[in-house]
């Protein structure tokens, strides 16, 4: 393990630090998310990741009419005083009540932004190999099998219209049975190496 020595290349057959090459068959990709360059672009304060200080409101602190959710948004949750996460259930939950808000300030309702936005944590499940997976719903903690049928049935059940569904679900069975793994990156084309 190296700390603090970026990845100059990826190879074919491993990579190259800090002009040494490293070889390996696998090259594993881990770190964290940095918000879109537009954020730097705005001019107000940024958190980590490059993600924009919002209100409790998801507003731009002096600008109620502009507001910034998903991973785009740096926000304390004031109930939990926890960093509301990049995540899809943030930006979901972000999306909604900022719609709300909106709906309700068109409706002269003006108190709305007053109790601003809460997040609330449904959980993580992320699949890690053939019928294998992790879930951790608050306490609750378990991994293999079960897991993987739970991320499974819930990927499914939150997609839109019966034949969505089918189809996901036939091309899981599909890849399942006869072991094939679908796409799970889409790069560019790779230049020949250097001499």
């Amino acid at each position: 393990m190296r700390l603090g020595a970026p990845v100059t290349r990826v190879l074919a057959d491993g990579v190259e630090v800090a002009g040494e090459r490293l070889r390996s068959y696998n090259v594993i990709w881990t770190a964290g998310v940095r918000a879109a360059s537009l954020t730097a672009s705005l001019g107000v304060p940024l958190g980590p990741g490059g993600r924009v200080k919002v209100a409790p409101d998801c507003s731009l602190p002096g600008h109620p009419e502009v507001f910034v959710i998903g991973d785009a948004a740096w926000l304390i949750d004031s109930a939990s005083g926890a960093a509301v996460p990049g995540v899809s259930q943030g930006a979901l939950q972000m999306g909604r009540y900022v719609a709300r808000l909106i709906d309700a300030e068109l409706r002269g309702k003006r108190s709305a932004r007053e109790r601003g936005f809460h997040y609330r944590d449904w959980g993580s499940m992320a699949t890690v190999g053939k019928s294998r997976a992790v879930v951790e719903l608050g306490r609750l903690r378990f991994g293999g099998l079960l897991a993987w049928f739970a991320w499974m049935a819930l990927h499914i059940t939150v997609l839109i219209g019966f034949r969505n569904r089918l189809a996901v679900l036939s091309s899981w069975i599909y890849s399942y049975v006869f072991f094939r793994r679908g796409s799970r990156l889409i790069t560019r084309a790779v230049p020949p190496e250097e001499s």
